[in-house]
């Protein structure tokens, strides 16, 4: 019934209107359309532009990564500048970089037993007859600048042959 009487009502309003009001309700409604259509045109070329943008700023990107790359490559001492001071330090020092990461590594603390709050949080109790001991250094988990370069380099290499 609601239909129906729905129905009627829009025949009624259409039927009550003249000529020219239909002119008037498809032209506004054209110009509805074109304004929408122009604004997409606008949105969508501004989206064109930045992606071109982003797609130059790629290329001109790798080129200058490309040109890093084959700098690191070619030079095999760490790219550092340090001033003379820091030169100065370096060679003054009591214990160098290195030195103070593998003596750091060496100690650990001893616990007597792990145990699970709310079996979720883990609190361990510290030994306290034997707290500090010695541990043996694990070789393959010492880093070197070496194996992490060889490593970066395959890397790039692989990045290179998937692009």
């Amino acid at each position: 019934m609601t239909h129906v009487k729905l129905l009627n009502d829009i025949i009624a309003i259409l039927t009550s209107l003249s000529f020219i009001d239909y002119i008037l309700y498809f032209s506004v409604l054209a110009l509805l359309i074109l304004i929408i259509a122009l604004i997409y045109v606008l949105k969508t070329e501004n989206d064109n532009d930045a992606i071109l943008g982003s797609e130059e700023m790629k290329k001109d990107n790798e080129i200058d990564l490309q040109q890093i790359a084959n700098t690191i490559v070619e030079k095999s001492e760490p790219l550092v500048d340090m001033t003379k001071y820091e030169e100065e330090q370096e060679q003054k020092a009591i214990i160098s970089y290195d030195e103070l990461i593998k003596e750091s590594n060496k100690k650990h603390l001893q616990y007597d037993k792990v145990l699970l709050v709310d079996d979720i949080i883990p609190a361990k109790k510290i030994n306290l007859t034997d707290m500090i001991t010695e541990k043996e250094i694990d070789e393959e988990n010492v880093f070197h600048y070496e194996r992490e370069e060889a490593f970066l380099k395959t890397l790039k290499e692989l990045n290179q042959l998937l692009n």
